[in-house]
C-alpha cells in the first residue's frame, strides 16, 4: 500500500521584495521529486509578522494541509557565497517530530542566539535537542499542534475584522506576548492558588484575593516575541520543541560600515563573545598539537 502524500505548506510573511536566493531555492524545491510529499507556497504581504503568522495558519487549516513550514525570507543557508537553503529545507522536511526549529541569531553584532535551552538536554545523534523556546523563522510544525492549542485555549479564538474583507475566525497562535507579575494571567494563577489553599478562612481568602487584584509589583512586565509566545503555548499543550542543531541558518540584514571603533570594541567585549573566542582558540590549539 502506497504511503499517503504529506501536504506541506511553505509560508512566508512578506515585507518588501524577495531575495534571489529565496526565489532560486523555491524553484529547486518546486521541481524536486520528493517522495510522498506535495509542496505548496503562500506569501502574505502587509500585516505585522505575528498577525501574518496567525492568518497563514488559518489558511493552512482551511485548505487541509498536514504540516506548515515557516520560512522567513531573510533566513537562508549560505556559505562562501553558495546558497544551500534547498538542502536545509530537505533536511527540515525529513523530520517527523511535531515541532522542529532551526537556530539563528539576530541581525546585528550586539546579539544572542534566539534559543532558550533546557539544563541537561543535549543533541541526539541526529542533531535534535529539546529546548523550551526557539525562533520559528525556519521551522516545521504539524497542523495537529494548532488544533490542540486552540482546543486548550478557547480565549484565543476571535473574529478578525478587516474593512477590505468579510469577517473571519482567526486564532491567535502567535501573540506578541507580555509576561510578568502585573499581567492578568499571573494574577489569575495567584488567585487559583488562593482558592486551592484549604487552610484559609473565608475572610482571609477574600483579603488575599483583594490584595492580589490591587497589587502593583515593582518588577515590570516584559515583551516576548511571537516565536517565544507560540512555544509557551505549545509546551503548555504538551508538545516538545526540538531544535535541529545541525541546521544553523543565516539571518540576513543590512549594516552600515564602518562601525565606530569604540562601539565595535564594546561589542567584542561582551562576555558571551569572549567565551566564544576562547573556545575557538582552544579548538585551534588542540588541532596544532
Amino acid at each position: 500500500m502506497a504511503n499517503p502524500t504529506r501536504r506541506i505548506l511553505i509560508a512566508t510573511p512578506l515585507k518588501g521584495d524577495l531575495p534571489s536566493a529565496y526565489f532560486k531555492t523555491s524553484l529547486q524545491l518546486a521541481t524536486a521529486a520528493i517522495p510522498d510529499v506535495k509542496l505548496d507556497w503562500v506569501l502574505l504581504e502587509g500585516p505585522a509578522v505575528q498577525m501574518a503568522r496567525n492568518e497563514i495558519v488559518g489558511y493552512a487549516r482551511q485548505n487541509k494541509f498536514d504540516e506548515l513550514v515557516f520560512w522567513d525570507k531573510d533566513v537562508l543557508a549560505e556559505e562562501h557565497g553558495e546558497n544551500m537553503t534547498a538542502g536545509a529545507m530537505m533536511r527540515l522536511l525529513g523530520h517527523t517530530s511535531d515541532i522542529v526549529c532551526c537556530p539563528y541569531s539576530a541581525r546585528h553584532l550586539d546579539t544572542h542566539w534566539h534559543i532558550h535551552t533546557i539544563d541537561g538536554e543535549a543533541p541526539s545523534p541526529e542533531g535534535l535537542q529539546k529546548v523550551s523556546k526557539a525562533c520559528i523563522g525556519f521551522s516545521k510544525i504539524k497542523m495537529s499542534v494548532f488544533d490542540k492549542i486552540e482546543a486548550d485555549n478557547p480565549d484565543l479564538k476571535a473574529v478578525l475584522i478587516d474593512p477590505n474583507h468579510a469577517p473571519k475566525a482567526c486564532t491567535e497562535f502567535f501573540p506578541m506576548g507580555v509576561q510578568g507579575k502585573n499581567t492578568p494571567a499571573y494574577r489569575i494563577q495567584q488567585i487559583r492558588s488562593i482558592f486551592a489553599d484549604d487552610k484559609l478562612s473565608a475572610s482571609a481568602r477574600l483579603q488575599r484575593i483583594e490584595r492580589e487584584l490591587n497589587m502593583r509589583y515593582d518588577e515590570p512586565n516584559t515583551f516576548i516575541g511571537e516565536d517565544y509566545a507560540f512555544c509557551d503555548l505549545a509546551v503548555k499543550s504538551g508538545f516538545t520543541i526540538y531544535l535541529d542543531t545541525m541546521l544553523v541558518m543565516g539571518h540576513t540584514g543590512k549594516v552600515t560600515l564602518p562601525i565606530p571603533t569604540l562601539k565595535l570594541f564594546e561589542l567584542l567585549r561582551e562576555p558571551w563573545r569572549q567565551e566564544e573566542i576562547k573556545a575557538i582558540k582552544a579548538a585551534i590549539a588542540a588541532k596544532q598539537q
